[in-house]
């Protein structure tokens, strides 16, 4: 069926040796190439990344809005005054008393790891209200 494109044994053996051949060592490099994927290991290092010097990592949207603004207790976030919706626009779960949340600057408040999980997909701006999370000049 599909192997029929084979050469036969009675055509040639010289074209049937090649053609082995060829198939064996394209089936080792696959076998080779798969290992170092496993073992996160490249074959040879790119010229230009071996003459780089390694920069330190950029600090991800998370880390910089921690950097910017403090988690605090739901409680101690109320204040005097009731919020308008008293849930998590993100996960849509209700806040307990005792929740952790962040303030943005336009005033919703959120679970502090369902903002970090919004910030990781690279939004830079209120689930709600698109403002910017980040003060200007600090957003790419």
């Amino acid at each position: 069926m599909g192997l029929s494109s084979l050469p036969t044994p009675s055509e040639s053996v010289l074209t049937l040796v090649l053609v082995n051949t060829a198939i064996t060592v394209s089936i080792l490099k696959e076998l080779l190439r798969s290992a170092l994927h496993l073992l996160r290991l490249r074959a040879s290092p790119r010229p230009q990344q071996a003459l780089a010097a390694p920069r330190p990592p950029e600090p991800s949207l998370a880390d910089r809005f921690r950097s910017q603004s403090s988690p605090i207790r739901f409680v101690s976030a109320l204040g005097l005054r009731r919020p308008a919706s008293a849930d998590c626009r993100v996960c849509l779960a209700r806040f307990e008393a005792e929740s952790v949340v962040n303030r943005l600057p336009c005033g919703h408040l959120f679970h502090a790891a369902c903002l970090e999980t919004w910030l990781d997909y690279r939004h830079t701006t209120c689930p709600l209200c698109r403002t910017h999370v980040l003060q200007e000049e600090q957003v790419w």
